[in-house]
């Protein structure tokens, strides 16, 4: 996971990641280090999230991903879109 956003970040760049993976890497771990402690906004969410799951099971882990996903992406201050098949 941390080298996925390395990538992402170094296309955000410009770059590409086997150019300077040290640099994509330390930049990955600073963005997920800022998520380790959570916000009120965060446990929010999560509280909601939880007591939205009361009315609605998750029956499959891609139901599970495409939450994480909407929940990622959101957080990221995006919509989250369909993808194609």
């Amino acid at each position: 996971m941390l080298d996925q956003l390395a990538g992402a970040l170094a296309t955000a760049d410009g770059a590409t990641f086997d150019a300077d993976p040290t640099r994509y890497r330390r930049l990955a771990h600073a963005a997920f280090k800022v998520r380790a402690k959570p916000t009120e906004a965060m446990i929010d969410a999560a509280y909601e999230a939880v007591r939205f799951d009361e009315h609605w099971a998750i029956n499959s882990r891609r139901d599970f991903g495409k939450g994480v996903r909407a929940t990622m992406l959101a957080a990221a201050g995006e919509t989250p879109t369909r993808r194609a098949r």
